[in-house]
């Protein structure tokens, strides 16, 4: 396997062309055609993390913050000044960051947190829209069931927790195959009248070009008659933060001692301190506050995330959505054994997935 085959099984996986404003995911360093056998993932890249993936000759680094989050004229390096990115390249290591394409998949870093403070229920709590295409395609009788089965299984059909959704309806269609043709049924020169199935699948952006490959692949046909649309329903499968329900209520303090206990925080900050039980919680992991007004509508009791302003706290205080800053580091505490978990499954069999032992620490409490 090379560097190219693993970039494209993790685009297989995860929406990495989805990709938040200013954020900058996808293969940031390497060569696609470097052999790939052994894979390290890591919160963040820092020279700790280079030394050691040096020692277990790793190729590729999946980080899951980027190394480059700004505009970059010139990488240089020194000992006053070092730069990680640098270090792995001269290093001979490729270096993948999947930030953004975590964050708005279901099973992804924010519904991992979710689970981890016991909410159900959980749903999308900004779903992402404009993401979904329709594809529709016109198949003789005799295949129409093998083309629905291989575009099902490239991820057509996905909506929610259901798989392999999809509307069909029976027709005629004409053609008149001309030179230099070999058509599938019928004759070259002559008007041809077939039976065919119209089958039509929602597709997320992400997966459009496996299901076409895999739909032109099983069709009959030399030229397959297919359409594309793009539809503006909101997607099901993909958004920003999580909201879900508490088991039962629980007092904010009660709530919010778990919560600490949880994420290994010494403390955390809050809008304001009700009387009021507490049962539906919004989160967004990271830096997440431009979703407070979602958490709000959501009719949320409490909105966790982190790197929370003094305004953002003063603005919050008018509404009964309790905000918490559980800090941007607290908030993602579990995202390296999630990668782990996913990247481990993404290429089980085909390479080896170790976690870096070397754990970041941006700030420390004193």
């Amino acid at each position: 396997m090379t560097i190219g085959d693993a970039v494209s099984l993790i685009g297989s996986s995860l929406p990495i062309e989805l990709m938040a404003d200013k954020d900058n995911v996808g293969l940031i360093a390497g060569n696609y055609d470097d052999e790939c056998g052994r894979i390290s993932v890591t919160y963040e890249l820092n020279r700790e993390v280079i030394n050691e993936a040096v020692r277990n000759q790793v190729d590729l680094l999946v980080t899951y913050h980027t190394p480059i989050y700004r505009a970059v004229k010139s990488l240089t390096t020194s000992i006053s000044h070092p730069n990680s990115l640098l270090e792995a390249v001269r290093s001979k290591l490729s270096v993948f960051a999947i930030h953004t394409a975590l964050d708005v998949v279901k099973g992804g870093l924010n519904f991992d947190l979710a689970e981890r403070l016991n909410l159900k229920r959980l749903r999308f709590l900004s779903p992402l829209r404009d993401t979904l295409f329709k594809v529709v395609v016109f198949v003789p009788e005799s295949h129409a069931e093998l083309v629905r089965q291989e575009m099902s299984a490239a991820g057509a059909g996905r909506i929610g927790n259901y798989s392999n959704c999809s509307f069909s309806v029976d027709g005629g269609g004409t053609f008149l195959a001309g030179e230099a043709t070999s058509p599938f049924v019928g004759e070259m020169g002559k008007l041809e009248f077939v039976n065919e199935t119209r089958i039509e699948f929602v597709v997320e952006k992400h997966l459009l070009n496996a299901v076409l490959n895999a739909m032109l692949d099983a069709h009959p046909y030399e030229e397959v008659a297919y359409d594309i649309y793009q539809v503006g329903n909101l997607s099901s499968n993909l958004g920003f933060g999580v909201v879900g329900e508490l088991e039962k209520p629980e007092g904010i303090r009660e709530f919010l001692t778990r919560l600490k206990n949880r994420l290994q925080l010494d403390f955390v900050k809050l809008s304001r301190f009700p009387n009021d039980k507490v049962t539906t919680i919004a989160l967004c992991a990271g830096a997440g506050y431009a979703y407070y007004s979602d958490a709000v509508k959501a009719r949320a009791d409490v909105f966790i995330t982190g790197d929370i302003k003094h305004h953002d706290f003063r603005e919050a205080q008018l509404h009964s959505t309790v905000l918490v800053d559980a800090t941007h580091q607290g908030t993602e505490r579990f995202v390296q054994e999630l990668m782990h978990r996913l990247i481990g499954k993404i290429f089980e069999g085909k390479a080896e997935v170790e976690s870096s032992e070397q754990r970041l620490e941006n700030a420390l409490v004193f």
